[in-house]
């Protein structure tokens, strides 16, 4: 399946298990095992299906036909050039291409004066007057060619105000020629896009060093990264300087997600090359490129973007497979969507799942109960009066015995909400944000690679520190419920399952890899350390930002904590309450009659083919969420055909 299918595969995949994760809410509701933590759980899980996207980034140095590329693989339905990628135009800002439903399609556009400012692009984007803002008219592309011409703009200003700006020019020139805008937005309704696809468009080694958070942030969350080289001139000076500050570092964190294009190869072919001749060249100049970039070669996609996108615009077969776009489409459509949907798995089904075995679980060890019952009440029948009493006796007891147990694990689970208490406060952001602003504060001060790296380490530091304040406090609460969960499993033989623990171990690598990201920027960018304040401190704020962001998914991870420890047991402990209650009101019942009993029995029936009914219907959700892959398909297919 090509690129849009595949995407539409992978949509269709989404809404099946939106539509199943709702299923699962009725269910809950309806079997009374709905809890506000499940609830919120399910509500998390759809929004991240909803709001999930895929972000194709494109990185180069300036004339590698980076642009040309996004429009034959996206945008060749408009019919024309939609992006401006003639020769010698260039696009001068990071551009991100996407769909936002809730606004009439536009170009928006962020001055490059807003770089004398501490605001990151992220705070621009919530401030949508800080744009200029021009509407897209989707009906004619000629027009939409118009408006995207602003990309290109540049201006002419001083040295001198460049360096203000953080756009450092070429020593001694008195004048220096910028990109006029900082950032562009540009939404439309085109199908890929409206599925969730975002493609950012970066342009070269300059504007990659001097913008931080593009670095930082936007790239490092991309899902898949193209990085396109010219074929006719090969690995240049400067592509290896962009492939040994930025690409790789990309490539450490996502192996799969990267791809290289050797582009423009129809510049490699004359008429007076055979077919053979031309072919053995682009594979002598892939195979230089692979042992230059230290990659395999079949991550290196030789292909004509221009080719590509005259022959879909023609629809020019021939021309197409000559071009060789397929290849990389290919690569886009397998490897991508197949990780992207793996990711989300791991991220949102295998917790719902999760769930489904918790409750299938409450449900299967409800029916039991319920059976055991019906098989006791059946056996009062035949008992006389003096062994009814006792039983009634011993009942008793082991009722006010199971009262006491009830009130040690109210006691017990107060302990451990205050133990947890402490724990939210030790990861609280704000503390967090005290450190990171006070680090700031030392390292804008600071005019020098050296001041600026060991201040970095001194705040990293501190929140290391916060870290592991929260190990002694984990682990007491670990060793709290490990004891709460074995007492009633000794003593009322309840066979319950805890809850994943807090691990604070995942959360110290992540920010040990924030702040090697962080070094490793200050050793590859010199812009952002010339000197200018406003530009160092942008560079502060999104390693400190993501930082904070860690904490936030600490604390949300402890709170989550909080309320599933003692959630599962808790709901267990009632369910056994319900029964030793239900068995004692018919030991009591045997002085009425049998006619009462034989009642209780034919309810319990009743409540039998209730139970299984529903465990039925559970488990058919399960297998929607396990396996839709078939309905699916033939979704697909159908659109297809």
């Amino acid at each position: 399946m090509n690129l849009d299918t595949q995407l539409r595969s992978y949509d269709l995949w989404k809404q099946s298990m939106a539509e199943s994760i709702h299923a699962y809410q009725s269910w809950l509701d309806d079997a009374s095992l709905s809890e506000s933590e499940i609830e919120l759980m399910l509500i998390k899980n759809l929004r991240l299906l909803e709001k999930d996207s895929i972000t194709i980034a494109f990185a180069a140095e300036f004339s590698r036909g980076k642009t040309e590329l996004i429009n034959a693989l996206f945008f060749s339905s408009a019919g024309i050039r939609l992006l401006p990628s003639s020769p010698g135009r260039t696009t001068m800002c990071p551009t991100e291409i996407f769909y936002d439903a809730k606004e009439a399609p536009y170009l928006r556009l962020l001055d490059i004066e807003t770089r004398s400012s501490d605001k990151s692009i992220e705070d621009y984007k919530k401030e949508a007057k800080q744009w200029t803002h021009i509407e897209l008219d989707c009906d004619s592309p000629e027009k939409m060619q118009d408006s995207f011409l602003e990309l290109l703009k540049s201006k002419t200003v001083s040295a001198e105000h460049a360096k203000t700006l953080g756009l450092a020019g070429k020593d001694g020139e008195p004048e220096v020629t910028i990109p006029s805008w900082r950032h562009a937005l540009i939404s439309f309704p085109h199908p890929l896009l409206e599925k969730g696809l975002t493609v950012l468009d970066t342009p070269g080694l300059n504007a990659l060093g001097s913008e931080p958070e593009l670095t930082l942030s936007m790239l490092p969350n991309a899902q898949a990264m193209i990085f396109v080289l010219a074929a006719d001139t090969g690995v240049t000076q400067s592509d290896m300087a962009m492939w040994e500050q930025y690409i790789q570092v990309y490539r450490s964190k996502h192996p799969h997600g990267l791809a290289v294009v050797l582009n423009k190869i129809d510049t490699l072919n004359d008429e007076l090359m055979s077919d053979d001749d031309w072919v053995q060249s682009l594979h002598r100049q892939t195979l230089e490129t692979a042992r230059l970039l230290a990659l395999d070669e079949q991550a290196i996609f030789p292909l004509s973007a221009k080719q590509a996108l005259i022959a879909k615009i023609k629809g020019d077969e021939q021309a197409l497979s000559m071009s060789r776009l397929s290849g990389l489409e290919s690569f886009l459509s397998d490897r991508i969507l197949s990780s992207q949907k793996e990711i989300l798995q791991n991220k949102v089904i295998d917790e719902v799942l999760d769930s489904i075995e918790l409750a299938h679980n409450s449900m299967t060890g409800r029916l039991q109960k319920l059976a055991n019952h019906t098989n006791e009440l059946n056996g009062f029948c035949n008992k006389s009066e003096s062994v009814t009493a006792k039983l009634l006796l011993e009942t008793r007891k082991e009722q006010t015995a199971y009262n006491k147990d009830i009130a040690y694990l109210k006691t017990s689970r107060n302990g451990f909400y205050t133990q947890i208490t402490e724990l939210l406060e030790v990861v609280n952001p704000e503390r967090v944000s005290g450190i990171i602003d006070e680090g700031c504060e030392k390292m804008v001060k600071s005019w020098t690679i050296i001041g600026i790296r060991q201040g970095m380490k001194n705040s990293f530091e501190g929140l290391n520190s916060l870290l592991n304040e929260t190990l002694d406090t984990t682990e007491a609460s670990v060793k709290l419920l490990d004891a709460i969960y074995k007492r009633f499993k000794d003593e009322h033989k309840l066979d319950v399952e805890q809850a994943a623990r807090f691990d604070i171990k995942v959360y110290q690598r992540r920010l040990d890899q924030v702040l090697q990201d962080g070094l490793e920027f200050c050793d590859s960018s010199e812009a952002v350390l010339t000197g200018q304040s406003a530009l160092t401190k942008r560079f502060v704020d999104t390693i400190g930002e993501q930082a904070i962001a860690i904490f936030k998914e600490a604390q949300a991870d402890v709170k989550r904590w909080k309320a599933r420890g003692l959630s599962n047991l808790i709901r267990e402990v009632n369910e056994h309450k319900i029964f030793m209650d239900s068995k004692l009101d018919s030991l009591r019942s045997v002085a009425v009659g049998h006619e009462e009993l034989e009642k209780k029995v034919a309810k319990n029936k009743v409540s039998e083919a209730s139970l299984r009914t529903q465990l039925e219907t559970l488990q058919q959700i399960c297998n929607e969420i396990k396996a839709p892959s078939l309905v699916v398909e033939q979704d697909v297919r159908g659109a297809v055909i």
